[in-house]
């Protein structure tokens, strides 16, 4: 994972105002989040990540997890989701994190169309469990004092904490990126994080 090529992406559309990125601090000097929404941009979930991906290469597994959802007709729920009206919130792995997912369920070369060996059911589950409804910054995600739950689009439920973390319902802790969270988009908000999200533990 090149973080700095993404940060570099994403605060240069920012400054330009090419993009939809709107990249304010994860949390001030005193530790308490301080997102600065502003306002949203004419770009979808799934074209920012598109966009970053021809910039710097990341979320190449991403995009590929999603596009491997689409059936003969051409339909693709989960794509349908990232693109549509509806404000929505993913929080977007990074291509390393598929990378230790994918060693992890035993895929001796990790690729970016290799998660959808996981097969199309396992793949929608996993995808729907970084995503939540409603357009939620950083400080509608994470409480300064305690933790908070909360439901994903598949259902299940994940935890997050004060120090910016987030548990998982097989038991990770996850991280966000640092400067790559609150990307707004025109249907919602974009976190980068350092870990796939388990709906499910791993055999």
């Amino acid at each position: 994972m090149n973080v700095n090529r993404i940060r570099a992406y994403l605060i240069a559309a920012a400054l330009v105002g090419a993009g939809s990125a709107a990249v304010p601090a994860v949390a001030d000097a005193k530790g308490k989040n301080s997102p600065v929404p502003g306002k949203p941009g004419g770009q979808n979930i799934v074209e920012i990540a598109r966009e970053v991906n021809q910039a710097s290469g990341e979320f190449e597994y991403l995009l590929a997890a999603v596009n491997c959802l689409t059936d003969a007709d051409g339909k693709n729920p989960v794509a349908d989701v990232l693109t549509g009206e509806d404000k929505v919130t993913l929080f977007a792995p990074t291509d390393a994190a598929f990378e230790k997912l994918q060693t992890a369920v035993g895929i001796d070369s990790p690729a970016p169309a290799a998660t959808c060996n996981l097969g199309t059911e396992s793949v929608t589950d996993l995808l729907t469990y970084h995503v939540t409804d409603g357009r939620r910054f950083s400080n509608s995600v994470f409480n300064n004092n305690r933790q908070k739950d909360i439901e994903m689009l598949n259902g299940a439920w994940i935890t997050t904490n004060p120090d910016l973390t987030i548990n998982d319902a097989a038991g990770q802790t996850i991280g966000v990126v640092p400067d790559s969270v609150n990307i707004n988009a025109s249907n919602g908000v974009i976190h980068v994080i350092n870990t796939v999200m388990l709906p499910f533990a791993l055999p």
